[in-house]
């Protein structure tokens, strides 16, 4: 009730303030009319003014820009992923149907190898950007547990769940096709070395 009444007398104050600040008066025009003074409104009801509140209100647009990170950071990583596993796969297609190593394809081998370390870099650059929204949403949705803003902290955990998902398949999937092409890295030089001999 005391925080009510506090609330209330601010609201008077501002309204004197705005009265004060409003009100106009021409010394030169003594015989003029005085104008009505603008009054304004608080239109804040006293129950959205509590700390409590306002905390949940910064929490909200806290995760907002969280998810939207979390759906770039995503995004940058589909795109690095793909180009990886593109550049793996040229590689991979050079060296399964090919027994023999001529000097065409090694310089091929060479090439895409180049090719994989610039995708390489950018996918693991997208790791780093994913790893940091993941963990602003996970600051974000322990800020918004605290709170007691649920309809936000569900809402934050739903995105990092499905984020975080989609952020292990993508490794996973990427992890299986690094491993793939060193296997056939492998059996190529083995190859190539059983033919010198």
């Amino acid at each position: 009730m005391n925080k009510c009444s506090r609330l209330l007398g601010w609201r008077r104050l501002a309204l004197g303030v705005a009265y004060c600040q409003t009100k106009t008066t021409n010394p030169d025009k003594v015989k003029q009319p005085r104008e009505q003074p603008i009054v304004i409104e608080l239109n804040q009801i006293a129950e959205q003014l509590t700390h409590k509140h306002l905390l949940q209100q910064t929490c909200t647009i806290s995760v907002n820009c969280s998810c939207q990170m979390i759906t770039i950071a995503l995004v940058a990583l589909n795109d690095a992923s793909k180009k990886y596993k593109d550049s793996l796969m040229r590689c991979m297609d050079l060296l399964e149907p090919n027994d023999l190593f001529n000097d065409k394809l090694e310089n091929d081998v060479l090439e895409s190898r180049y090719d994989i370390a610039n995708a390489k870099s950018f996918y693991l650059d997208s790791i780093s950007a994913m790893d940091c929204a993941l963990q602003l949403g996970r600051s974000n949705a322990l800020m918004s547990y605290t709170v007691a803003a649920d309809t936000v902290f569900n809402s934050m955990s739903e995105k990092l769940y499905s984020a975080e998902r989609e952020f292990q398949s993508c490794t996973e999937e990427i992890r299986k096709l690094e491993d793939k092409l060193t296997k056939l890295l492998a059996d190529s030089v083995n190859i190539s070395k059983h033919e010198e001999n």
